[in-house]
């Protein structure tokens, strides 16, 4: 007797397109006097989460769904390399957080985002670590065997399902380097927090 199974129409391993175009409506690019970069729609309308592209308090534009928007930046967290940037016309899908604790070394991540120019361009890599705090043991930084450019920086890190494992920033011995989605969720619900009080 001889045993079938059902084949999807594509895997992640042969076909990522089907990613880049679910990320595309959720990532903004960013212009500003510091330069340029990507950044997240969060909540789904309203904020932009990003990275050391735009400066404290100053005004920039984004570039959502072929416009162009005014903006302004809210508020910081250097020791994360985060800013929130307040774009009351931007709207987009809202990201399932993935909990870094559930993740493996190799398993794939892909980076959205606008590196050297090049928009709306996805990178593939392997999970290499999540480097901890060595006092309290929480999550800092993910590192993965995937190649970032300028541009990359504040656009996302998600598993082979779209769902968010970090925000791009930085290259570090020839590894890209991510803040995990926890730690902007509970930066950008502070941020929030102290606007309403």
């Amino acid at each position: 007797m001889t045993t079938t199974h059902a084949t999807p129409a594509y895997t992640i391993a042969s076909d990522a397109s089907w990613l880049a175009s679910a990320l595309r409506s959720a990532v903004v690019e960013i212009r500003s006097p510091a330069g340029g970069g990507a950044g997240i729609v969060w909540g789904g309308a309203g904020l932009v989460v990003t990275t050391h592209c735009v400066h404290k308090n100053g005004s920039l534009t984004i570039e959502a769904n072929g416009k162009t928007h005014s903006a302004e930046s809210i508020a910081f967290a250097r020791d994360h390399d985060l800013a929130l940037i307040h774009a009351p016309s931007v709207s987009g899908p809202i990201f399932e957080l993935r909990d870094v604790g559930t993740l493996r070394p190799g398993e794939l991540l892909f980076a959205y985002g606008h590196p050297l120019g090049v928009n709306h361009a996805l990178a593939m890599g392997a999970l290499h670590t999540v480097i901890r705090d060595k006092r309290t043991g929480d999550p800092r930084f993910i590192a993965a065997n995937i190649r970032l450019a300028p541009g990359n920086s504040g656009g996302p890190l998600v598993d082979a399902e779209g769902k968010l494992v970090g925000v791009n920033s930085m290259i570090v011995g020839g590894l890209g380097v991510a803040i995990p989605a926890g730690v902007v969720h509970a930066f950008v619900t502070r941020a929030t927090n102290l606007r309403a009080a």
